[in-house]
């Protein structure tokens, strides 16, 4: 039998994804984010995190908490939930709860203010006392555990957290809710809002049960944002005959869920309508 040789390239490429670094600096070290180089003979990242000022209970070497599972931290420099200086979650800018922690002022926290802002406002954790920071550190370790963690909230979740949440807010994406029964009309439009029926203008029914009706604001380039939605199964005038279809849903809804606490789901980010016609403008 005749001896075969079998070759192939070098394969150029490593953790997650990213090609190696061959040519350049000839390390061999991966890229795992902008701002990080990952030797994988080692097993160790060759450079400091670039925000391990505001993280002194952990290695400087380690990324998301050391908790690559749950965590997420696609650039490397993440942060999005902010806390104020005892230590108290106020909310998440419009990049949702993954990430690192952001520390600011209370007075200048608005609850999906954009994420560029919120760092403009971050005072890191100088000056918080140990006991703000212990606090902290005790939220920001229980964020992966939520079931807003990933942006989106089922219908089991949202009754479940009508139950156990304790009347505490949670914080989804607009970016996944299905929106697809909604059209923009153009940009004539920017600045009006409107009240829609996400069991008659969504292709979810999940997304319908979570959310009923959601109020939507128009912007440029037919984005959308979405004011805060009130978890809850009060019936509206039953005089009123347009009250029927919704006091008839909530009734239902609140004998599925069982007895808890109303709570609000804060909606944060933005996202893109389909023009009604391609030639909407």
């Amino acid at each position: 039998m005749s001896e075969r040789s079998f070759s192939s390239p070098v394969y150029r490429y490593g953790f997650n994804g990213q090609e190696k670094d061959d040519e350049v600096a000839g390390t061999g070290n991966s890229y795992t984010a902008e701002f990080w180089q990952y030797d994988s003979r080692l097993g160790r990242r060759w450079n400091l995190d670039p925000l391990a000022h505001k993280f002194p209970w952990q290695s400087p070497y380690c990324t998301m908490g050391n908790n690559p599972i749950l965590m997420v931290d696609p650039t490397g420099m993440s942060e999005s939930p902010i806390y104020d200086k005892e230590g108290t979650l106020l909310g998440t800018d419009d990049e949702g709860l993954q990430g690192g922690a952001i520390v600011m002022d209370k007075k200048d926290f608005k609850q999906g203010m954009k994420h560029e802002d919120a760092l403009k406002k971050d005072i890191g954790i100088d000056g918080i006392s140990p006991k703000a920071m212990s606090k902290l550190t005790e939220s920001y370790s229980s964020l992966p555990s939520r079931p807003d963690y990933d942006g989106y909230l089922t219908l089991d979740e949202a009754n479940k957290w009508y139950r156990e949440g304790n009347g505490q807010p949670l914080y989804t994406s607009l970016a996944k809710i299905d929106l697809s029964g909604i059209f923009s009309l153009g940009e004539n439009y920017v600045g009006e809002e409107d009240y829609y029926n996400l069991l008659l203008n969504s292709n979810s029914l999940n997304d319908g049960l979570v959310y009923g009706s959601i109020t939507l604001k128009r912007y440029p380039d037919h984005q959308v944002r979405a004011y805060a939605d009130h978890y809850d199964f009060y019936s509206h005038n039953k005089w009123n005959p347009l009250n029927w279809p919704r006091n008839g849903e909530a009734y239902i809804g609140g004998k599925y869920a069982g007895k808890g606490q109303e709570y609000f789901i804060n909606i944060y980010g933005s996202t893109k309508l389909t023009p009604i016609l391609p030639w909407i403008k």
